[in-house]
């Protein structure tokens, strides 16, 4: 099945949008949860892993939006 043609672009543009702000919202998060960390390197690590995700998964999401709007 084609799940993208059961979503206008419209759609498809407010999904994008609310997740990269999702995933901005839990970026900034694990930046501030790696303040707290401080000399702990275990967590350090742990927020550093989860921003590399999550950059990643913005730059995904910005991706698939410049199609939709160019």
């Amino acid at each position: 099945m084609d799940y993208s043609s059961l979503l206008t672009n419209e759609q498809k543009k407010s999904i994008l949008e609310q997740r990269i702000a999702q995933f901005a919202a839990e970026a900034w998060q694990h930046t501030i949860n790696k303040q707290v960390a401080g000399d702990n390197a275990e967590a350090v690590t742990a927020a550093d892993e989860a921003l590399a995700i999550l950059d990643n998964a913005i730059k995904v999401h910005q991706e698939e939006l410049a199609k939709l709007e160019g």
